[in-house]
């Protein structure tokens, strides 16, 4: 794969904090492939700058991520199906959960679908008390086996299963109730909330962390993206893209 930034996502470094924004907010931040490889490569980059020691994750505008671009999905299915077979090599899930630095995902407005699995890959999620979260693959036919197999352990399984099959919309208190976010805050304490998690995570040692991130990501294994191959293309899950794809 040739990579190409992708301007919709953008890297501001100040005060040792490296600020990955997903901006597109005209889709409610969907992510396409572009811009899945663009996070992905802003995380390498700030692992590798001396000078950040915290990363934080981000959108505007009322949105975190909805997840990938349907619309990318649907074409690739009408004219070329052999490019849903290749997005192993652009998520940014690995790279974020695996960086030798503290991430944080900020979430001030919806976070669903693949942008909720980027939000998870951070160490601590901290979300506004109006943000909205959703698991919709399901509505659109689409297995991703990232979200089960990280939230099995930790959501109640009724639960789970619930917002999994159904594709719910469900609040951030209930997030922060099933295991799913760090803190919940106002939002107009949302960045003063990161700004001192930063000044907390930043007065201990980023040796120790660099090793307990280590530890910890044992027990949180990352899944390839075959679950969602077998489903995306099936039959039933174009029609279903094509209907969404409408609203």
């Amino acid at each position: 794969m040739t990579y190409q930034p992708d301007a919709r996502i953008a890297m501001d470094i100040a005060d040792g904090v490296a600020t990955i924004t997903i901006n597109r907010p005209e889709a409610k931040n969907a992510l396409t492939k572009s811009m899945y490889a663009t996070v992905r490569e802003h995380c390498r980059a700030a692992e590798a700058d001396d000078a950040v020691s915290c990363i934080v994750v981000t959108g505007t505008d009322g949105a975190f991520a909805v997840g990938g671009d349907l619309k990318e999905m649907l074409d690739a299915l009408e004219n070329d199906p052999g490019r849903l077979l290749d997005y192993d090599d652009y998520l940014p899930f690995e790279a974020l959960r695996t960086v030798a630095k503290p991430t944080i995902a900020r979430i001030d407005g919806l976070c669903m679908g693949g942008g909720l699995t980027m939000a998870l890959m951070c160490d601590c999620l901290v979300a506004s008390d109006r943000s909205r979260f959703a698991i919709p693959e399901a509505k659109v036919g689409i297995v991703d086996g990232h979200l089960p197999r990280l939230l099995r352990e930790t959501v109640p399984p009724a639960k789970l299963r619930y917002w999994m099959y159904s594709g719910a919309i469900f609040s951030a208190a209930e997030a922060l109730e099933g295991g799913l976010l760090t803190k919940v805050v106002a939002p107009e304490a949302l960045d003063e909330t990161v700004a001192k998690m930063v000044r907390e995570i930043g007065s201990s040692s980023i040796e120790a962390i660099r090793h307990l991130k280590v530890v910890l990501n044992e027990t949180r294994p990352l899944s390839p993206m075959t679950d969602a191959y077998l489903t995306m293309l099936q039959p039933h899950t174009r029609e279903r893209l094509m209907a969404f794809a409408k609203k």
